[in-house]
């Protein structure tokens, strides 16, 4: 016989942490996770940069900084829940939630583009600059209203895969632990995966990894896209033609992919010129035949934007269900939140 709890608080407990994310966005006054991994990351680099100074030491010091963030992570996670579900189910229930919810980033990210949105609305170009700042990487001191609308909506389609869809689909497979794991690699890419002479070898490790990880939710988040369009009424056939032709543009093998999606159901044309560190840097564009986006494209694409995060949500609550299932049949002593 199942024993209920072991399947139904897991879910239960993904319901309400993506639910709070919806409402609240992002807990920044309490314990942040992520931040958590940051200062740690920080801190490592700095000690095995003082050892590890040529390309060969410095591949393995990124590594050994995967192996200890990143699966440092998961076991703190892994034991901080099973700990906790052993003093009451409710508390473990309460602990899962929260990493949940500061894991999912939908309304944070909505936020920022809306702030862009605003800030475009008042003519004031200082603060929409600042604003999508906070969300891109390239240069934006100088950039014109439509090319602050393109980085908004290209920094908002890329983080349906890495900011939604990919905690999901690990909370879904692997629950809070295998969650913080995924967030723990895709931070070290954030922080370490830069081509410049500084990270060439030492993100090497995180960068793979991370592109590893995000191969399968960058391209469900691409389908979820194609999804949401086709019951808009957009051909699904021509959306995915778009996607095989464009999903590769990007160097990295993933971004583009929810970014043509996306894309191809607003009929935007995505990609072009960016500065970094006073760099040109040209990017493919996709979906070359859409209209250059501007201010009045924004609102659309949140809307977009939470029709698909509500599908995947959905999607990926249902393969949770299965997963728990599977586990308290064929494992029934497994605990509630593994």
């Amino acid at each position: 016989m199942l024993e209920k709890t072991v399947v139904w608080l897991p879910v239960l407990a993904l319901c309400a942490g993506f639910g709070l994310d919806i409402l609240l966005g992002d807990p920044r006054w309490l314990p942040h996770p992520v931040r958590a991994i940051g200062s740690a990351t920080a801190f490592l680099e700095k000690l095995l940069r003082y050892f590890f100074k040529k390309p060969t030491g410095e591949r393995f010091a990124g590594i050994v900084i995967v192996l200890c963030i990143a699966g440092g992570s998961f076991l703190i996670t892994h034991f901080a829940l099973k700990l906790s579900g052993l003093v009451h189910a409710a508390l473990g229930f309460l602990l899962a939630g929260y990493i949940y919810y500061a894991m999912f980033a939908v309304k944070d990210m909505v936020k920022h583009v809306g702030d862009v949105k605003s800030s475009l609305e008042k003519k004031d170009l200082s603060r929409a600059r600042k604003c999508v700042g906070s969300i891109v990487s390239r240069d934006t001191h100088n950039l014109a209203p439509h090319e602050i609308a393109r980085a908004s909506l290209e920094s908002l389609f890329e983080n349906t895969a890495d900011g939604v869809v990919a905690p999901l689909f690990y909370a879904a497979l692997g629950g809070p632990a295998l969650l913080v794991f995924y967030k723990a690699v895709n931070t070290l890419d954030s922080m370490l995966g830069y081509k410049n002479p500084r990270y060439f070898y030492l993100g090497w490790a995180a960068a793979r990894l991370d592109d590893l990880l995000s191969f399968v939710p960058a391209r469900l988040a691409a389908l979820a896209y194609l999804a949401v369009g086709s019951l808009k009424g957009i051909k699904w056939k021509e959306l995915w033609l778009l996607l095989c032709r464009d999903g590769s543009k990007h160097e990295s093998p993933n971004s583009a992919w929810p970014e043509v999606a996306a894309a191809g159901v607003l009929g935007l044309r995505l990609g072009g010129l960016d500065f970094h560190e006073g760099q040109a840097v040209e990017r493919p564009l996709l979906n070359e035949a859409g209209k250059a986006p501007g201010q009045g494209d924004l609102q659309p694409a949140i809307s977009l934007f939470y029709q698909v995060c509500f599908l995947a949500f959905c999607g990926m609550l249902l393969v949770a269900l299965v997963v728990r299932l599977l586990m308290a049949y064929f494992y029934p002593g497994v605990g509630i939140y593994w």
